[in-house]
C-alpha cells in the first residue's frame, strides 16, 4: 500500500492530530476532577455549608466553559475532514485534466487523500462529541449530589 499523501492532506492530518490531543487531554483532566468530586468528603471541603445558586454557578462555570470546547473541536474536525475531501477530489480532477485521460491510476491519489482526511476528521469528531456527553452527564450528576448532600442533613 502506498502511504504517501499530498502536502495539504498532511497539514490536515497534523491539525487533526493536535485537536485530538487537545480533546483527549481536556477530557482526562475533567474526568479526573469529576472522580475526585464524586467523594462526599471532597464536596464537603469545597462547600462546608449549603452553597447559594451564585456559588454553584461560579463553581460549575469553568467546567462548562471547558466542555464547550468539545463541540467546537468536533465541528472543526469534521470541517477539516470535508476540506480534505474537497482538496482530494480537486487534486484528482486536476491530475485527470493534466493527463487528458480518465483512469483509475490518475484518480487514485486524490481519492485516497479525500477518503483518509474524511476518516481522520471523523476519528477526532466522534470521540469529542462522546466526551461532551460524558462530561455533561458528570456535571449533572455532581450537581445532583450537591443537592442531596444538603437536603439529607435537614
Amino acid at each position: 500500500m502506498n502511504w504517501t499523501f499530498s502536502i495539504p492532506a498532511i497539514l490536515i492530518f497534523v491539525l487533526l492530530f493536535a485537536f485530538s490531543l487537545l480533546s483527549f487531554a481536556n477530557f482526562i483532566r475533567l474526568y479526573l476532577g469529576f472522580r475526585k468530586l464524586e467523594k462526599k468528603e471532597v464536596r464537603k471541603q469545597i462547600f462546608p455549608t449549603e452553597p447559594k445558586e451564585v456559588e454553584l454557578e461560579l463553581f460549575f462555570s469553568p467546567l462548562e466553559r471547558t466542555i464547550d470546547w468539545f463541540p467546537t473541536i468536533a465541528s472543526v474536525a469534521m470541517l477539516l475532514g470535508l476540506l480534505g475531501t474537497v482538496i482530494g477530489i480537486h487534486t484528482a480532477f486536476g491530475e485527470m485534466e493534466a493527463q487528458g485521460k480518465v483512469s483509475l491510476e490518475v484518480l487514485a491519489g486524490g481519492i485516497k487523500d479525500a477518503l483518509n482526511t474524511t476518516i481522520a476528521g471523523l476519528f477526532v469528531a466522534i470521540p469529542s462529541l462522546l466526551f461532551l456527553r460524558i462530561c455533561e452527564n458528570k456535571i449533572r450528576f455532581l450537581s445532583e449530589r450537591l443537592v442531596e448532600d444538603f437536603s439529607k442533613t435537614r
